[in-house]
């Protein structure tokens, strides 16, 4: 992990894929994370698929799977869809734009969000144009602020990488590594008393997603 950049916690970290037009990415070891974006014009579709399982002596000790699919016209996500699946029990949230607000629904009841709130699912600088962020897993929103700390020599897997780094701080305090195009390299999420590490560990180009239906 990052040298001085991530506070390593010692757990394992979880594999993150973000596929991006022709672009493919992967990360980790104890799962998979996969952004699957679809541009037509102002258009975007974001699908999620998130598969993790965590064995101790060989026994799984904690599984979670989970399909996310948000939908936004420019800046503005107007639909969000999430089930996660956590060691057997489902949770389900919905969203979708409704005037000045953004309607969630969740298994504790009906909330009305800012219209400007975003997922916690760092794919694009975009999402961090918000100042209200939605737990893509709960559905939970809070109020943020993303500072730029500027470039960061992160190292993953012995290569010395110049990246740019963003501290999302809310109810909790996560930190994201872009690239030059704005692609997530690394990033550490808060969860409970844990860190969680996700970083880059091959990209692969495949041209066939460009143009691929990913409606579900």
């Amino acid at each position: 992990m990052p040298s001085g950049n991530l506070r390593d916690n010692g757990e394992d970290s979880i594999i993150l894929g973000h596929v991006a037009g022709d672009d493919i990415r992967t990360f980790g070891d104890v799962g998979t994370y996969i952004n699957i974006i679809d541009k037509i014009g102002d258009k975007i579709e974001v699908t999620t698929e998130l598969h993790v399982v965590v064995k101790l002596l060989g026994m799984v000790v904690f599984r979670q799977e989970a399909e996310r699919t948000e939908r936004w016209l420019g800046n503005r996500m107007i639909a969000f869809q999430s089930v996660t699946t956590t060691n057997g029990v489902d949770l389900a949230v919905h969203g979708e734009a409704q005037g000045d607000n953004f309607v969630i629904t969740t298994p504790d009841g009906v909330f009305s969000a800012p219209a400007n709130v975003h997922p916690s699912n760092p794919w694009s600088l975009k999402v961090f144009e918000s100042d209200t962020m939605m737990s893509t897993k709960t559905g939970e929103f809070f109020p943020v602020s993303v500072n730029d700390s500027g470039q960061d020599d992160v190292t993953i897997d012995g290569v010395i990488l110049k990246l740019h780094r963003y501290d999302i701080i809310g109810h909790k305090h996560d930190i994201v590594w872009m690239d030059d195009g704005g692609a997530p390299v690394a990033f550490e999420i808060e969860q409970g008393n844990s860190l969680i590490n996700f970083h880059l560990t091959r990209s692969l180009n495949q041209p066939e997603y460009v143009s691929t239906d990913l409606s579900r």
